[in-house]
């Protein structure tokens, strides 16, 4: 009598597999969801705080370093290194655009990211090649030539030598660097500052920001604030800056996401709660003999609430497995929160139980001779 429950789940094993199978489809597709909106968030953060920048400096109107339309003339922004509050000399130009070079005679998507080796910006060093050959000089002049090199992100999958178009102008691979993928997997391509204004601006001395380190025993919102009240420029602290890109690049796309997850949510509670009802109200002819044979509630209860208890686990942690699997197997970076997910399924499991439970209960409620009969 203790495995009755297994036997009679084992009767209705189509049943028990779809049931199982519903749970696990839909705590998969909410996780994913949410894995995927986080993983962006995850993306839009690395290369904005791998740069070490404090401050970062836009062009007054723009709305910002990331999000609005920002040129600034390089020479102009000299004043900041001799700003109060900022470190010595850490003011440095930052060309951070969108692009579509064409790799191996297809167009993707990349971003250009032109800095000043050895400044704020990008990185120091790489993990494979060596870095590119600065300019020599720290201010704009036409004669700098500077050689047309780039250091790609090492998820790209180039090869030392290799060379892409961005524009009309070609640049060769020289260095990988640690993936700093920006958001939906977006790489990164570094090079000179001067190298970037010839291929995306035509060589015009212009840069999208400006980003600075604020000085020892500064108050960094005092130092931003400062800057922030000149007529020419906008100054964002790096918390700002963040803020406005995740909501930028990601809450505001993602609206339409965040709303089909809460409807995701909504149908797995009534789908799930539906199925598990189902089940156990067909469940009143094998209720109805054992009442009949002098089972108690109590006993029926039991047998019906393992049976629950036992798909539902099943069906969670199938779940939660199969969200691991498909977040390592997707196309984009997905990066499902341990937390959530452990909240995702407690709610599930919760919601499934107190389904099959409400069933039960009006299973058991109904006349052993009604019962028997199958009706209801």
């Amino acid at each position: 009598m203790k495995t009755l429950f297994l036997k009679d789940m084992r009767y209705r094993q189509a049943r028990v597999v779809l049931t199982a199978l519903g749970i696990t489809v839909l705590i998969s597709l909410i996780l994913l969801l949410g894995g995927i909106m986080n993983g962006m968030r995850i993306q839009a953060r690395q290369y904005v705080e791998s740069t070490g920048a404090d401050i970062w400096i836009s062009a007054e109107g723009s709305g910002g370093a990331f999000i609005g339309f920002s040129l600034v003339v390089e020479e102009y922004m000299a004043f900041l290194n001799s700003g109060q509050g900022l470190a010595r000399d850490s003011a440095a130009p930052l060309i951070f655009a969108q692009a579509r070079p064409t790799v191996r005679g297809k167009s993707t998507k990349a971003i250009v990211v032109g800095y000043k080796l050895g400044k704020l910006g990008g990185p120091k060093q790489v993990i494979e090649g060596r870095m590119f050959a600065p300019s020599k000089f720290e201010d704009y002049r036409p004669e700098d030539q500077a050689p047309f090199e780039v250091v790609v992100d090492e998820k790209m999958g180039l090869e030392i030598g290799e060379q892409i178009s961005i524009g009309n102008e070609k640049v060769r691979v020289v260095g990988k660097a640690k993936s700093l993928m920006f958001v939906l997997d977006t790489p990164l391509l570094f090079m000179d500052v001067r190298i970037a204004q010839k291929v995306l601006l035509g060589n015009y001395p212009h840069v999208n920001m400006m980003v600075a380190k604020v000085g020892e025993h500064q108050e960094l919102a005092q130092v931003t604030a400062s800057f922030d009240a000149l007529e020419t420029i906008e100054a964002r602290t790096l918390k700002q800056t963040l803020g406005n890109i995740i909501e930028y690049y990601v809450d505001e796309p993602m609206k339409a996401v965040q709303f089909l997850r809460v409807m995701l949510w909504l149908a797995a509670g009534i789908l799930v709660g539906m199925i598990t009802y189902v089940t156990m109200l067909e469940k009143t002819q094998e209720i109805g003999v054992l009442k009949a044979i002098g089972a108690s509630n109590g006993y029926v209860m039991s047998l019906l609430l393992k049976q629950v208890v036992l798909i539902s686990a099943v069906g969670v942690v199938l779940g939660l497995i199969l969200s691991y699997v498909f977040a390592a197997a997707a196309p984009i970076f997905v990066a499902i929160n341990f937390v959530e997910s452990m909240l995702v399924a407690c709610i599930s499991f919760v919601v499934c139980c107190g389904s099959g439970y409400l069933a039960a209960r009006k299973a058991i409620a109904v006349d052993p001779m009604i019962a028997f009969r199958g009706e209801i």
